[in-house]
């Protein structure tokens, strides 16, 4: 009898550890990049990410006026990324994979006309296109020569 309990305290156990955890996601927070604007006035660019080490650009405007611009399902927009490190780091090919809020791995967002877009010799900022075919939470994964450099989450929106 004990035996049997053993088993089945022994089942209940391991079956509590295979459970599928799923992964909660915060959206990274929001810093801003001070900037002088066209006309002379102090302004700002607003970034997504992890400040100091890598973001892209979601608004622009006079300093402490700027609004975030929404990221929209199934529009490709384009985005400046920002990079903050030693040369080795933020230098060769660049890659962006996203996981959306199902677990699904989409291992092609930095694209144009469907294909991966690739940066030898970055410096500090490169432009690309991106589009999130679903709404929800998005992990992105960066990378530079196939290792990985950081990670934003970032909130899509329907149209």
């Amino acid at each position: 009898m004990i035996m049997l309990i053993s088993m089945l305290f022994l089942m209940t156990l391991v079956g509590c550890n295979n459970i599928d955890k799923k992964e909660t996601r915060e959206v990274s927070s929001t810093f801003s990049l001070p900037i002088t604007l066209g006309d002379g006035t102090e302004g700002e660019y607003l970034l997504i990410g992890e400040e100091g080490k890598v973001g892209f650009l979601v608004g622009i405007g006079k300093k402490g006026e700027v609004v975030e611009e929404k990221i929209i399902a199934n529009k490709v927009n384009k985005y400046m990324w920002y990079f903050w490190g030693d040369k080795d780091s933020i230098s060769g090919n660049f890659k962006v994979v996203g996981t959306d809020k199902e677990g699904k791995e989409h291992p092609v967002l930095v694209s144009v006309d469907d294909t991966v877009w690739q940066y030898s010799n970055t410096f500090s900022h490169i432009p690309s296109n991106m589009m999130f075919p679903t709404s929800g939470l998005w992990k992105l994964e960066i990378y530079f020569n196939e290792k990985l450099f950081g990670e934003i989450v970032i909130n899509v929106e329907d149209s």
